[in-house]
């Protein structure tokens, strides 16, 4: 605009003159220019002559070249050297800044030059947003000063000009989302697909002033007609449905927004629009595909008269309600489709996973389950019961007391291996020895009468003599087996299992009182706690390891010899005590430890062993629930 002024304004007799003669121009522009760049150059043109600036420039910072100019006076020359190096300056300071000329030309020859560059940065909400630098002949302060003042006044009309444009783009977007927005509700409102679309076309059709809106989705391959505004019900066989599903399927397979009549710098094929136009005698057509998750499952075709086109501004918000609407009138035509449709898609989408080109690790991971399926329904291994299991000695003798006494010496305790014939333990015995030896020399006292009778002659003292004499061997003999018996030996080789007297030396025994428990360290019995699920699968016979938690790594192997049947509840399940054999040779084992044992039963499949216990839950909850 300025350039076209300038040119009219050629003929005036002097640069006062013509400014005079465009300043009405110029301040027009100003005030009504659509951009930034037209407003900046009209005002270049009014700023300069009144600074008496040669050179000037409006310079736009955040390009990838640095600055860029926006507008220079005068027109058509080049913004380089001092007034683009104040500018960056003012920039990077943000703030105004002078910058003396040099004193010399440039060249040698060349007359000198004096003057300054000033440059002051234009801000917008604490944002610079250009930068404007004037080339002045002064030097002298109170100039520069007056200068920058007068360009900080100035340039409240660029500032303005730019909060017009933002506010512009700002209510351009604010009413583009609103009537979004407002499509989107009268879409959400309606809980089928059919009324939904039909609302969303009823809309289109008010809110953008068009003769006829229509809306189609992709079955088969090719777009069909789901609702056309202002119509309840039309035929597929239409010769309006056809067109209108011809432009649809133009524009998705061109994947791209078609126009009719088509601007000259686009290069779409147009031919089933300008069929449907015709039937609008030179009408207006507009298609936009519905884009979701990558693929075009639609598209929207709205119709104008002939003397209403579709400004850039319209296509932008006809493009953003397809965008918003799309996704969701595709999920309520997928919701809305029957159960055995929604089935055979699922199955079809699966099928695309598997045997579609991308995919790799869902393919990889699919062929190991099933390897993995064939591997457990063909391989066959040892079925094995496990159960909870503890060592118990295959003998236990106990020693008891034989009668009352006090205990005088505990030489060992629970724990301790053993021979045979080893003292235990041994009961205070002074007052049977005391009771002995009276009855030894009672024995000694009746042998002097006998021999003194028998001298004598004396039958009868004979006789009675004698049996005094039987009578304290008798109690002799009793003391001797109770002195013996107060001292408690082991019985043969083995572990004491239970028994600690050691700190109960002088304490009261009582007669029948188990001091000791003994289990041989050659025989070995193991008990095993098994589930009532897989007890039916054990019998006699049956061999086995067991693995002790003290010996990890020693597995003992062992038989079963008895399966007893006799349920123990324990933690909430029912345990079924069954009896094997350690075999031979275990010396490291002890009664009381405990471990896992596995009983060998046959041969089976990976797949029955470990789905056994789901299939055996699902056959009682049946079983429960069945009537």
């Amino acid at each position: 605009m300025s350039e076209r002024l300038a040119v009219e304004g050629a003929s005036a007799p002097g640069p006062a003159a013509r400014l005079s003669l465009l300043e009405p121009a110029l301040w027009q522009v100003l005030r009504t220019s659509p951009t930034l760049q037209a407003a900046a150059e009209a005002w270049l043109t009014l700023q300069a002559p009144m600074l008496g600036a040669k050179r000037a420039c409006v310079l736009l910072p955040g390009t990838s070249v640095g600055l860029a100019p926006l507008a220079v006076f005068p027109a058509q020359t080049e913004c380089e050297g001092g007034l683009r190096e104040t500018a960056e300056a003012a920039l990077r300071e943000n703030r105004p800044v002078v910058q003396a000329m040099a004193e010399n030309g440039p060249l040698p020859g060349t007359p000198q030059s004096s003057g300054a560059w000033i440059a002051l940065p234009l801000a917008l909400d604490d944002a610079c947003f250009a930068v404007t630098a004037f080339a002045l002949d002064s030097l002298d302060k109170d100039e520069l000063r007056g200068a920058i003042r007068q360009v900080q006044w100035g340039s409240a009309w660029l500032v303005a000009k730019q909060a017009e444009l933002i506010g512009r783009d700002e209510r351009r977007t604010l009413s583009r989302s609103r009537s979004v927005l407002d499509l989107l509700a009268g879409v959400l409102e309606q809980s089928r697909f059919s009324a939904a679309c039909t609302a969303a076309v009823t809309d289109l059709a008010i809110a953008f002033s068009c003769q006829r809106a229509a809306i189609g989705f992709v079955r088969r391959g090719s777009a069909r007609i789901t609702a056309i505004s202002h119509s309840a019900q039309f035929g597929r066989e239409m010769n309006l449905v056809r067109r209108l599903g011809a432009c649809m399927n133009e524009a998705i397979d061109q994947r791209s927004l078609i126009l009719f009549p088509a601007p000259e710098t686009e290069a779409t094929v147009t031919t089933a629009h300008a069929d449907l136009a015709r039937l609008q005698y030179g009408g207006r057509v507009l298609t936009v595909p519905m884009l979701v998750d990558d693929r075009f499952v639609g598209a929207i075709t709205l119709e104008r008269p002939a003397d209403q086109p579709f400004s850039l501004e319209t296509v932008e918000q006809v493009s953003a309600c397809a965008a918003a609407i799309g996704p969701v009138l595709e999920d309520k035509r997928q919701n809305d489709r029957w159960l055995v449709l929604k089935a055979a898609d699922a199955v079809m989408n699966g099928a695309r996973l598997v045997f579609g080109p991308n995919r790799t690790g869902l393919k990889l991971g699919l062929a190991a389950a099933l390897a993995l399926v064939l591997a457990l329904s063909v391989i066959q291994t040892d079925y094995r019961v496990t159960a909870d299991a503890r060592v118990e000695g295959l003998v236990r003798r106990s020693v008891v007391a034989s009668y009352d006494g006090y205990l005088k010496t505990a030489g060992h305790r629970a724990g301790d291996t053993v021979r045979k014939g080893d003292l235990l333990a041994a009961l205070e015995d002074r007052d049977l020895a005391l009771e002995r030896l009276r009855w030894v020399t009672e024995r000694q006292q009746r042998t002097y009468e006998y021999d003194k009778a028998l001298a004598t002659r004396q039958p009868a003292t004979i006789n009675v003599v004698k049996s005094q004499i039987d009578q304290a061997e008798a109690q002799i003999r009793l003391l001797d087996e109770q002195i013996a018996r107060s001292k408690f030996t082991a019985p043969f080789d083995g572990l004491i299992v239970s028994g600690d007297l050691s700190q109960s030396i002088g304490g009261a025994v009582s007669r029948g009182q188990v001091l000791f428990e003994i289990a041989p360290l050659d025989s070995y019995r193991v008990v095993l706690s098994v589930d009532e699920r897989v007890i039916a699968d054990l019998h006699e016979g049956q061999t086995g390891h067991m693995l002790a938690t003290s010996l990890p790594d020693q597995p003992q192997a062992l038989t079963i010899q008895t399966i007893t049947p006799v349920a123990e509840a324990r933690n909430g399940r029912n345990l079924f005590r069954v009896e094997g054999r350690i075999a031979d040779g275990a010396t490291r084992l002890r009664p009381g430890m405990e471990g896992i044992a596995k009983v060998d039963v046959d041969r089976r499949l990976l797949a029955w062993i470990w789905a056994r216990p789901i299939v055996d839950w699902a056959r009682l909850a049946l079983w429960h629930w069945w009537p």
